[in-house]
């Protein structure tokens, strides 16, 4: 029985909540004291809100009591001037039925208001109306200053009434701000308890979080070897968990990407010997004479060789260019300006196209990685020129900005469509536009270009070029130190 106990004891202690436990409990520990002071302050405010009611709907009710005592006066006076004239019984009676409607209303005022100031007033009003009514009707008078007295009197207390409704409204309005700041003061004064609850589970869970991030970190850079253990709650354990197959899937895509890259290039070096070496039977016109232009078709051919050949070195070598530090070359734009025209010169003339350079460039060498650039620029605008129309242009602007190399590649094109933008990047990936075009490439374009642009820690992005076509911009980082490798 102790045993037991102690088992139950020691599991009670290793016990810890889930996150979502966790969460649940440090949000309610952060939002009772919160609560509570939201519940108090409504209740107050609800009770000031009938407040602030009860005094706009008496101010009203005064207020068309008020005028319509008024409207009644003002007929008063005008038929009992009438009456002098006239000596109409229809006008006596309606005489009669005004001051009545009158000091019906004064009575209304009296029973409306609260305050004993407020029914002096109102007391006054009724003795100044009695008084006249005294003299005008029961004596007969017909004397119209009589009238007087009243009119002074209700314009008097015309002012008084507005500034009484002012009052109580701005009386109102500063019980109002006064809750409102006991409110903000009872906020502010909570705010470090919530703070303190919330970050003790923050505190918690970055701790358990920083391991992972340092694992994370390791597989990113590489380190297929470290060992993964996690602790803390059930969540995170799992976590871990799938961290170590996620390591065993990315070290298995990683080799099988090495062993594709050295089985494409090498079934690709074998044809291109052959190419080669007929070619160069045919420049020593081994097997026959030729022209001049069979000669500028030979050079064509060789150019695209050799560049087809730096490709295979450049896809053999890519890893070690990936993790090399030492890859930094000085390179002076014009040279591949000029480089890269070359290249393109034939098929430019075959479509009459035109590539546009704009470079605001410094005239000495810059240091970056001379390969992967080049590489990128050819792959960026063979991709706008095979797009675009015969007789189009491909745009290419060259810059520098905040320590970064700025290219962008702009075509006139069909452009990308808006749902495609995220998959062009893919391996062998080919858009519907792809598919249009007489020239097919490999679908692997802009792989090379997105993977060189990380290689280089730049950015990439592509929009839309108006009025057509399509832009892509890319930033890469320039290397302060200078090494030619």
């Amino acid at each position: 029985m102790p045993a037991s106990f102690g088992q139950k004891y020691k599991a009670i202690l290793a016990w810890r909540p889930n996150l979502i436990g966790q969460f649940l409990f440090s949000t309610l520990l952060s939002l009772l004291p919160l609560s509570l002071v939201v519940i108090v302050f409504l209740n107050a405010l609800n009770k000031q809100l009938a407040v602030t009611q009860k005094i706009v709907s008496d101010n009203y009710q005064i207020s068309k009591s008020f005028n319509n005592l008024k409207q009644d006066l003002n007929s008063l006076e005008r038929a009992t001037r009438q009456n002098w004239v006239l000596k109409s019984a229809s006008l006596d009676e309606l005489i009669i039925d005004k001051w009545q409607s009158s000091l019906q209303s004064v009575d209304e005022l009296t029973f409306l208001s609260v305050a004993n100031n407020d029914k002096q007033q109102w007391q006054k009003l009724y003795d100044v109306l009695t008084t006249a009514h005294q003299k005008l009707v029961t004596e007969n008078l017909q004397d119209a200053q009589l009238f007087i007295p009243v009119s002074e009197l209700i314009a008097q207390q015309t002012l008084w009434l507005r500034e009484q409704n002012e009052k109580k409204i701005i009386d109102n309005q500063q019980q109002l701000k006064a809750l409102q700041n006991s409110f903000i003061n009872w906020l502010v004064a909570l705010i470090p308890l919530t703070l303190l609850v919330s970050g003790g589970f923050l505190w918690r869970i970055s701790g358990r979080l920083k391991g992972l991030t340092s694992v994370i970190d390791k597989l990113g850079q590489g380190h297929w070897q470290q060992e993964i253990s996690v602790q803390g709650s059930a969540e995170l354990v799992e976590l871990g968990n799938k961290l170590q197959w996620v390591q065993a899937q990315l070290h298995m895509l990683e080799q099988q990407k090495d062993t594709f890259l050295r089985h494409v290039t090498h079934e690709l070096k074998t044809p291109l010997a052959s190419m080669v070496e007929g070619t160069d039977l045919l420049n020593d016109e081994i097997v026959g004479p030729i022209n001049e232009e069979q000669q500028a078709v030979l050079e064509l051919i060789n150019q695209s060789m050799v560049r087809l050949r730096t490709m295979i070195d450049s896809l053999l070598s890519y890893n070690a260019i990936r993790t090399s530090k030492d890859s930094i070359n000085e390179i002076e734009f014009s040279h591949l300006i000029n480089k890269i025209n070359n290249h393109f010169e034939h098929r430019l003339l075959a479509r009459e196209q035109t590539l546009n350079w704009q470079s605001s460039l410094p005239t000495q060498p810059i240091a970056v990685a001379a390969e992967l650039i080049e590489m990128i620029l050819i792959q960026l605008i063979s991709n706008g020129l095979k797009f675009s129309d015969s007789g189009g242009c491909v745009n290419i602007g060259l810059s520098q900005s905040e320590g970064k190399l700025v290219m962008a590649v702009s075509d006139q094109g069909c452009g990308i469509q808006e749902q495609e933008k995220a998959q062009i990047f893919s391996a062998f990936y080919q858009g519907k536009n792809a598919k249009d075009t007489t020239v097919q490439g490999s679908g692997l374009g802009l792989t090379i270009v997105k993977e060189s642009v990380e290689q280089l820690m730049g950015t990439l992005k592509v929009e839309h070029n108006e009025p057509s076509g399509c832009r892509f911009i890319i930033q890469i980082p320039i290397n302060k130190t200078r090494g030619v490798s």
